[in-house]
């Protein structure tokens, strides 16, 4: 598995080798027209992750490195599409992700005969996230140098943790199970308004910019806030533009069993595809 050292040596060569094939300083703030303009980015965003279960009085917190996630990461995504006509838009962003687990124990137990006894006990475990934001957009300010949308829509919150454990006795060359295998899936989810602003500013009149993101909403629960923010730089070409920004997501869930609050936060590298 690539190294954040290295992630981040490959993800900023390819951001500035491609400056070789720019045409001239293209401006990177967008031109407001009457006619459609549609944008697609795809990211690969590499976070750290801190998340806080709470139940009763008891409080259990689970911290998880850049790499401890991107090796367990089997499955993921990071897409965000936006159209917009005129000072108005629209926006949609998904962050999924599954990650997975496992581990295993086996204890020996002395035996005079040469057939080994033992008792094993092993879990599989896999956490599924998705977050999808939608909202609509206005643009607040536009200049020669700056750009801002101000936003307002809701974020779809679902987290599933799903758990496969079971354990058995080897006993002279026989296994018996201890008990049947224990399946358990569980799913807590939310839907919270938000609002928010968005945009870019120009480097120096060139084609580098810095993208700004911010948002922060609240569900119907006491504990269901969300907020999300993104800040870096880009680079701006005919057909669109990479970035390499630092993201960070928080949300709380809560449940009949427990509350839930999740902070991840990481580099992130983006390539966006105008039409």
């Amino acid at each position: 598995m690539i190294s954040l050292k290295k992630l981040l040596t490959i993800t900023s060569f390819a951001l500035l080798s491609t400056t070789a094939f720019a045409e001239g300083a293209i401006n990177p703030i967008p031109v407001i027209g009457n006619d459609w303009r549609f944008s697609g980015t795809i990211s690969g965003w590499a976070p750290a992750s801190w998340t806080t279960a709470s139940a009763s009085r008891l409080s259990k917190t689970a911290d998880s490195s850049i790499s401890d996630n991107l090796n367990s990461a089997s499955v993921f995504a990071f897409l965000t599409a936006e159209a917009h006509k005129g000072d108005w838009g629209l926006m949609a962003d998904l962050v999924y992700s599954q990650m997975g687990g496992s581990g295993s124990t086996t204890k020996y137990i002395p035996n005079k005969d040469d057939l080994p006894n033992s008792l094993y006990a092993g879990q599989n475990t896999k956490i599924k996230e998705t977050v999808l934001t939608f909202a609509g957009t206005y643009t607040a300010y536009r200049s020669g140098n700056i750009y801002l949308d101000a936003l307002a829509g809701i974020r779809y919150i679902s987290l599933t943790t799903s758990l496969d454990a079971n354990a058995k006795l080897t006993v002279d060359g026989s296994t018996y199970p201890i008990s049947p295998s224990l399946n358990k899936s569980f799913t807590n989810q939310t839907t919270d308004a938000i609002i928010g602003f968005k945009g870019r500013a120009r480097i120096a009149d060139s084609s580098w910019f810095i993208p700004y993101y911010a948002d922060i909403g609240k569900g119907p629960g006491s504990n269901t806030t969300t907020w999300q923010t993104l800040v870096g730089v880009g680079n701006a070409y005919s057909w669109g533009d990479v970035t390499l920004s630092y993201r960070a997501m928080y949300f709380g869930l809560d449940s009949r069993v427990a509350a839930i609050k999740s902070l991840t936060a990481g580099p992130q590298i983006s390539a966006t595809f105008n039409f």
